[in-house]
């Protein structure tokens, strides 16, 4: 009797550390397995996906903004994580989705067209106009390559600054966007204008910008103003840009995840 009982409780300490193993690789891992692909003009584009440890689950897209990399969301992906730690019935999003995050082109690693390197310092604004169909591109084959996993009529684009303009336009290629955030966006940034594609997006749109980053400040409140059934805005005190105000406000990274995970 004491050896099977010795032994039924060395089983369940070995059972105790898998689960807790499990647990820290879901809420300490950020980023996942590094996809490539080469676009139509052939461009080596990068993004990394963190898969959701369970079942069939929702995509989140990560836009950096210029000048920045993929790392750049990495305090967004803690604090959705700490989100998940605690069980609430009564939230529409139930399940850690997949996240993929990119390096947009001419920043981190996204740099190889063709035999050329470039770099955004050098990119003119025909270049910056192949942001939307880059990321469209990847979340397609991203989709496409994990079709079990992924449900494809639960994507989320998330951008920043010119990531923010770069998100709604991708969504108009992209089947299944039901929300996208956009943060810091403008009227205008390096020719990407994402007027008429906020008005054409039949999904959620929050917009969030600072006081006295007033070029988006502005521009958001215009933004907002096309598409008043579907578009939140949330303006913060400060000057903070892009994933900056969230990373440094408190009430702007609660009011984001308040609003994915409702």
């Amino acid at each position: 009797m004491r050896k099977s009982f010795f032994l039924f409780s060395l089983l369940l300490l070995w059972l105790g550390g898998m689960v807790a193993a499990q647990q820290t690789s879901v809420t300490t891992r950020i980023h996942g397995n590094e996809i490539t692909m080469t676009t139509t003009d052939g461009l080596e584009l990068h993004a990394w996906l963190t898969e959701s440890p369970v079942g069939k689950a929702p995509l989140f897209v990560l836009l950096p903004m210029m000048g920045h990399t993929h790392t750049s969301y990495n305090p967004f992906i803690k604090a959705l994580y700490e989100r998940f730690k605690t069980k609430d019935s009564t939230r529409t999003l139930q399940t850690l989705p997949h996240i993929l995050s990119l390096d947009l082109r001419g920043h981190g690693a996204s740099t190889r067209l063709q035999s050329a390197t470039i770099s955004r310092q050098e990119m003119e604004p025909e270049d910056f106009a192949h942001y939307p169909s880059d990321v469209a591109a990847m979340i397609e084959k991203v989709a496409a390559e994990n079709e079990a996993a992924i449900d494809r009529n639960y994507i989320v684009i998330i951008g920043a600054s010119i990531g923010a303009n770069t998100a709604i336009m991708a969504a108009e290629q992209v089947s299944g966007v039901r929300q996208v955030v956009m943060l810091s966006p403008g009227e205008s940034y390096r020719g990407l204008e994402p007027a008429a594609s906020l008005v054409n997006f039949s999904g959620q749109a929050l917009i969030l910008a600072a006081k006295e980053d007033s070029y988006s400040r502005t521009s958001s409140e215009k933004l907002a103003g096309l598409n008043k059934k579907l578009a939140t805005l949330k303006i913060y005190e400060g000057s903070y840009h892009g994933t900056d105000l969230i990373d440094a406000d408190k009430h702007a990274m609660k009011d984001l995840l308040d609003w994915l995970v409702k």
